[in-house]
């Protein structure tokens, strides 16, 4: 395999919806909305793509930069979890979005290259924090636990059933109106003060 990373563009939108069906949850996102995402210019929208498979599309990485309360309601988290007290709703904060691996490329560190990498796009881009939400499906299983802690992510809320209110079809709970639980990730980029992580 020979791996490319690359832009978003509008003409991948049809496969990532196509991935996000099959891999996150069927119709968690429309067309419009994936078109919206990769021409919005505070979107760092990425896909990977095979060369020796003429371009199939391996993996996609959506992440964006906002003020903090507006990552929050984007990250459908209806309450500022006690870490994040210390700072202000217009901190600027980097947000892992949405993220998805095929299966033939899965454990070829993918998701983790683009988390390391975009670390310091927005630590440029003046980010205080990143900060993610992670499903958690009915058996307990959190599929991004191992690499947000690899790459210095605390969990430091428990958000119950973020997703329940959107009409989408989860394969993990298997419900057209989720069930699945989720963990509230944050990483600092700096030493402002905003809270101790774990207090």
């Amino acid at each position: 395999m020979k791996l490319e990373a690359r832009a978003a563009a509008v003409r991948d939108v049809p496969e990532i919806k196509r991935m996000i069906d099959e891999y996150l949850a069927v119709d968690y996102y429309s067309h419009e909305e994936l078109e919206a995402c990769v021409r919005d210019g505070n979107s760092l929208f990425y896909v990977v793509t095979d060369a020796e498979r003429d371009g199939t599309m391996a993996a996609f990485f959506y992440a964006l930069f906002a003020p903090l309360d507006e990552a929050l309601g984007i990250l459908h988290v209806r309450e500022k979890p006690e870490a994040l007290r210390g700072y202000s709703g217009d901190t600027p904060v980097g947000v892992y979005k949405t993220a998805s691996t095929a299966s033939a490329y899965q454990k070829c560190g993918i998701c983790s290259s683009f988390i390391r990498d975009l670390e310091p796009v927005l630590r440029a881009r003046g980010a205080k924090l990143i900060v993610a939400t992670a499903m958690r499906s009915p058996a307990g299983a959190i599929p991004m636990k191992h690499i947000f802690r690899e790459h210095g992510f605390d969990p430091v809320a428990e958000i119950r059933r973020p997703w329940e209110d959107m009409y989408l079809y989860c394969p993990y709970c298997g419900r057209h109106h989720c069930i699945c639980d989720a963990v509230f990730y944050m990483k600092k980029l700096d030493d402002t003060k905003g809270g101790d992580v774990g207090e």
